[in-house]
């Protein structure tokens, strides 16, 4: 049997005992950010995802190192994943190869930053090679990759698994959209199989009202985060912190 690893964030051990829960933060400016952030941390996740491909400045490292200066502040002892999500995966804005390792090695650098996300199948990016880079800054990796689109098939799912897998990040991250129950249980099943072979603590969603159990199901599946909301939705599906803790508690 494959032996498990885990990932220390602070207080927080990801792939040991329950699913933990991650809030999203979305917004535009500073102001929102950091309200989001309070509203955030009022509901007790685990760990809290800025979203940086919201906030307009994000690219000014001046500013940025402000608002997530600000925004580890407020948040205190959970930890932060920083994610900037390129529109090529569903995000909010385009950016090239080149600035988007320049970012992401920016964040890692940051003390505030606890966890780091790497689209892992953009073929321009060399994933590997900034995985490697984050590293060497003392960060964790998720590599991820998104399909907002459609639910690829069973062999499909699995090469994706792997191809994350062998970007060298610690936690594999896949998420897709359904068009039928069969594509809900489809990757509840890669999930449980992708988590009895590989080391690696992993995240996976069906995304939209169709895949709602695919996010309370990581117990029986293996998938050791999801994503809850607190006012706030990054991705179609997700659903209040509190009901999806309860259902975990539940399930």
């Amino acid at each position: 049997m494959t032996v498990k690893h885990t990932v220390q964030l602070k207080n927080i051990t990801l792939g040991d005992g329950f699913p933990k829960i991650c809030v999203p933060v979305l917004g535009g400016t500073e102001g929102e950010i950091l309200e989001q952030a309070r509203v955030a941390a009022g509901a007790e996740p685990d760990l809290v995802e800025w979203r940086a491909d919201f906030y307009g400045g994000i690219t000014d490292y001046g500013k940025a190192a402000g608002v997530l200066s600000a925004l580890s502040e407020i948040l205190g002892q959970i930890p932060i994943l920083f994610t900037f999500r390129t529109g090529r995966e569903g995000g909010n804005r385009e950016i090239s190869p080149e600035e988007y390792r320049e970012l992401n090695l920016w964040a890692a650098s940051r003390a505030e930053t606890d966890l780091v996300d790497v689209e892992g199948r953009w073929p321009e990016l060399q994933a590997d090679r900034l995985t490697e880079a984050v590293h060497r800054m003392g960060k964790p990796v998720v590599a991820s990759s998104h399909f907002f689109d459609r639910t690829p098939g069973r062999p499909e799912l699995v090469s994706v698994f792997e191809e994350l897998r062998d970007t060298g990040a610690e936690i594999l991250k896949v998420a897709v959209m359904p068009e039928s129950r069969e594509d809900v249980l489809e990757l509840l099943s890669v999930t449980l199989e992708m988590d009895r072979r590989l080391p690696n603590p992993l995240i996976s969603m069906s995304m939209g009202s169709l895949g709602g159990i695919s996010r309370a199901s990581g117990r029986l599946t293996g998938s050791a985060l999801t994503f809850g909301a607190a006012g706030n939705v990054s991705a179609p599906g997700q659903l209040p912190v509190a009901e999806l803790r309860r259902m975990l508690e539940l399930l």
